[in-house]
C-alpha cells in the first residue's frame, strides 16, 4: 500500500490538487458559470454524459457539442428540432458516438424537459428520500435509476423507425444506472457537480441534493487509489466497489465523502497512474 487511508492524507491530497488552476481539461469546465440552474443542470447533464475516455478528447468532443449548444444549451435544446440536430452533427464522431446519437440524446432530453420542466423536478420525483437518511447514501439509486430511466423513455421517432430506444442503443450508454450493476460513473459526476458547492463544483442544486448522499463516481483512476488504500478490495469497477469507496471515505468526512473525489482523481492520473489520463 503506497499511503495509509487517514484524514491527514485526504487533506494534503486535497490542498495540493482541489485548485481551479487543476481543472483544465475536464467535463466540469462546460458545466460551471450559469447564473440561471436550468441552464446550468442540462450543461452539466450533458458534460457528464460524454465523460469517458481520455480527458483531452472528451474536451474536444464536448466543445465541438457545446459550440453548437452556444451559451443557453437549455434553450437551445427547446427550440431546436430532432432533424436539426442531425444536420448540426453531421460527421461528428467521438469514440462509439455518431451524430445521430447526440442528436437523438438532445432530443429525448427535451421530452423529458418539456414534460418536467427541469431536471431538478425530474430527479426529485424520482428521489423517494424524506430526509431522515441524510447521511446515508445508500438510498440514492432508486433515484438515479429512475432519473436515467424516465431520460430514456422518450420517443426516438423520427430519429429511429420505433417508439422506443432499442434495448442496445449506444444512447443507453450515456445514461447508465445502477439498476444493472453500473457504477453509474456519468450520473455520479453530474450529481456531484449538483449538490456540491465549492471552487470547482456549481452546486446548482446544493439547497435539494445534501452532499452526505452522493456516491463516488467510479473511473479507472480512483477504482486504482481505492484498491491501493484499502478502501476497497473488489476488481470490477460496478456499483457495489463504488460504494464501498465512498463509504470508506465517508468515515472521514460524513458530511460530505466526496470532498476528495476530484483530489482522488488526479492523485491516481498524476502519482500512480502508468497509462495516459482516462475517465
Amino acid at each position: 500500500m503506497a499511503k495509509k487511508l487517514s484524514l491527514s492524507f485526504l487533506e494534503s491530497i486535497y490542498a495540493e490538487h482541489h485548485k481551479l488552476a487543476n481543472l483544465n481539461p475536464d467535463p466540469l469546465i462546460f458545466a460551471r458559470g450559469y447564473s440561471d440552474p436550468e441552464e446550468g443542470e442540462v450543461a452539466a447533464l450533458v458534460s457528464a454524459s460524454f465523460a469517458y475516455g481520455q480527458v483531452g478528447k472528451i474536451v474536444a468532443a464536448l466543445g465541438q457539442i457545446f459550440a453548437e449548444l452556444g451559451a443557453r444549451p437549455r434553450e437551445m435544446i427547446m427550440t431546436t428540432g430532432p432533424t436539426e440536430w442531425l444536420e448540426r452533427f453531421e460527421g461528428f464522431t467521438y469514440r462509439f458516438h455518431k451524430g445521430g446519437d447526440v442528436a437523438l440524446y438532445l432530443w429525448l432530453l427535451r421530452q423529458t424537459l418539456e414534460r418536467r420542466g427541469s431536471l431538478r423536478a425530474l430527479f426529485s420525483a424520482h428521489d423517494n428520500c424524506d430526509g431522515s437518511h441524510a447521511n446515508s447514501h445508500t438510498d440514492i439509486a432508486p433515484a438515479i435509476t429512475g432519473f436515467c430511466s424516465e431520460l430514456l423513455s422518450g420517443d426516438p421517432r423520427p430519429l429511429l423507425p420505433t417508439s422506443t430506444l432499442p434495448p442496445r442503443h449506444p444512447v443507453r450508454h450515456l445514461l447508465a444506472s445502477p439498476s444493472g450493476g453500473s457504477a453509474a460513473k456519468r450520473i455520479c459526476l453530474f450529481l456531484r457537480w449538483m449538490s456540491r458547492t465549492d471552487e470547482l463544483d456549481p452546486g446548482y442544486w446544493a439547497d435539494m441534493l445534501a452532499p452526505s448522499r452522493l456516491v463516488v463516481p467510479l473511473d479507472t483512476h480512483v477504482a486504482r487509489v481505492g484498491r491501493l488504500l484499502g478502501m476497497t478490495a473488489r476488481k470490477s469497477a460496478n456499483w457495489k466497489t463504488a460504494v464501498e469507496i465512498t463509504n470508506a471515505l465517508a468515515t472521514h468526512c460524513p458530511s460530505d465523502p466526496l470532498r476528495y473525489d476530484f483530489s482522488l482523481f488526479r492523485y491516481g492520473m498524476h502519482e500512480l497512474s502508468p497509462v495516459r489520463r482516462k475517465l
